[in-house]
């Protein structure tokens, strides 16, 4: 595990792109389960919108795992209208759902916005995000050991 110590300006621009393609990841799933027919999630809200929005967290995450600061931007101002949202629809309805999808994109938020110095820091020393991915490296170990 990475400590805080350990972090170098790579690799915490590179775990906030895999922070925000993970959640993009999951926001598809969760819709093209919707989708597939489970009820419960299609009477939350995910649908074919939601496919859509979770894709371009996605291209977002993977905008900025590539050095992308329009990329660090945008997400950041997305995540942070989601939060509006979600507050928004849990002052309407009082469901919990929308406090729990208000608090991760509350946090998305924040750590992105954490990342923007960081991001503008190694732009200017011509360096790019660290792109490892900690489950691909565990695969492609186990592969190569076969």
């Amino acid at each position: 595990m990475v400590t805080k110590e350990e972090l170098t300006p790579e690799k915490r621009v590179g775990l906030t792109a895999n922070l925000t393609i993970f959640l993009g990841i999951l926001y598809t799933s969760l819709s093209i389960a919707a989708l597939a027919g489970i009820a419960s999630l299609s009477a939350r809200g995910y649908g074919v919108d939601s496919i859509i929005i979770g894709c371009v967290i996605i291209g977002l995450g993977y905008g900025t795992r590539y050095g992308s600061k329009t990329c660090l931007y945008i997400a950041t101002v997305f995540f942070g209208l989601l939060a509006a949202y979600f507050m928004y629809n849990f002052l309407l309805s009082k469901s919990i759902n929308s406090i729990v999808r208000f608090a991760f994109s509350i946090w998305a938020t924040r750590t992105l916005a954490r990342t923007i110095p960081v991001m503008i820091r190694l732009k200017a020393a011509g360096s790019l995000p660290d792109r490892s991915n900690c489950y691909r490296d565990f695969f492609l170990k186990r592969i190569q050991n076969k």
